[in-house]
């Protein structure tokens, strides 16, 4: 048998099988709906699909997680599906079969601790590229989920301080969904999504696209010199489609050198960390969700009951 994982995104969801060996078995990419009634339609069509092949369901996305809920809270993109449990969602036909829920930087995280490209590490950062940056710390060898679950979640950090609202925000400014729209729109290029029309565009050396992908390189670059600096990692590992472009861990590189290279003081003492290419790169989210899904059949993760602030 195996385990239908589910990795729900702003713009798209990814799902597929993996073996109970953790073996990808089949993936597929669709555009993520924009209301719940096609949205649960959506995700039970996943399981129409695949129901003799499948004992249990795991899902990640961009959110907070209540484990015990089967809920996601504040998804990127997704309000509709706050605070509704999953089960709900996958509907009484699917009663029977487990499911689990995942923030979706933590489930990629965990992946790469597991069997990619922080294992073995004592210290990393993983930074997932996409609509938004989800990603997780490693500290000691272990994944850090924090005091309240919500650990990584990069995108609500407030990158421009005089910049109002969520233009100022990580998930705005480091977004590579909205820096491949920039550029295809600059390029005239009716599909806005077009991933490989832009870096064609950027390839060939136009200057426009060049500009925008520079300044997203730049964006990226940033956020890692101010991580470094706060965590002194040994390793940062880029995630996401785009991490396939050779030229997208060139440039950043090139772009942390440089914000290096503007304090003295910053050149004298700080060391350099590794910065490396995600070892699932686009699977990532669902080898993420298999490995949590996992834990917690054997009951490894535990969450205290949500808290209102007081």
């Amino acid at each position: 048998m195996a385990v239908l994982c589910v990795d729900i995104g702003g713009t798209f969801i990814k799902y597929g099988l993996l073996s109970e060996s953790g073996k990808l078995l089949s993936m597929n990419t669709v555009e993520t709906p924009k209301n719940l009634n096609d949205f649960k339609l959506l995700l039970r069509s996943f399981v129409d699909g695949y129901r003799q092949r499948i004992d249990g369901i795991a899902l990640c996305a961009p959110a907070m997680v209540i484990y015990d809920e089967k809920a996601f809270y504040n998804c990127e993109g997704l309000p509709f599906i706050n605070g509704i449990s999953m089960k709900e969602i996958f509907g009484p036909a699917n009663k029977d079969l487990p499911i689990t829920v995942e923030n979706e930087g933590m489930a990629a995280t965990t992946a790469e601790l597991w069997n990619g490209s922080l294992n073995g590490i004592d210290s990393g950062i993983l930074l997932t590229l996409g609509s938004g940056v989800t990603g997780g710390f490693v500290v000691n060898g272990e994944l850090v989920r924090g005091a309240h679950h919500q650990a990584g979640l990069f995108s609500l950090i407030r990158d421009e301080l005089n910049v109002r609202g969520t233009q100022g925000l990580v998930r705005s400014n480091c977004s590579a969904i909205n820096m491949i729209r920039a550029i295809n729109r600059v390029a005239g290029n009716e599909n806005e999504l077009d991933g490989i029309a832009a870096f064609e565009k950027i390839k060939s050396g136009d200057k426009n696209a060049r500009d925008i992908f520079a300044q997203f390189c730049k964006n990226i670059a940033q956020l890692l010199f101010n991580m470094q600096l706060t965590m002194d990692v040994q390793r940062f590992v880029i995630g996401g489609g785009i991490s396939n472009e050779e030229i997208v861990l060139k440039t950043i590189k090139q772009k942390y050198t440089e914000i290096v290279s503007e304090f003295p003081q910053a050149q004298q003492v700080l060391i350099y960390p590794e910065l490396v290419k995600s070892e699932y790169s686009n699977g990532i989210g669902l080898y993420g969700a298999f490995y949590s899904y996992m834990q917690q059949m054997n009951g490894e993760i535990k969450q205290e009951t949500k808290k209102e602030p007081e």
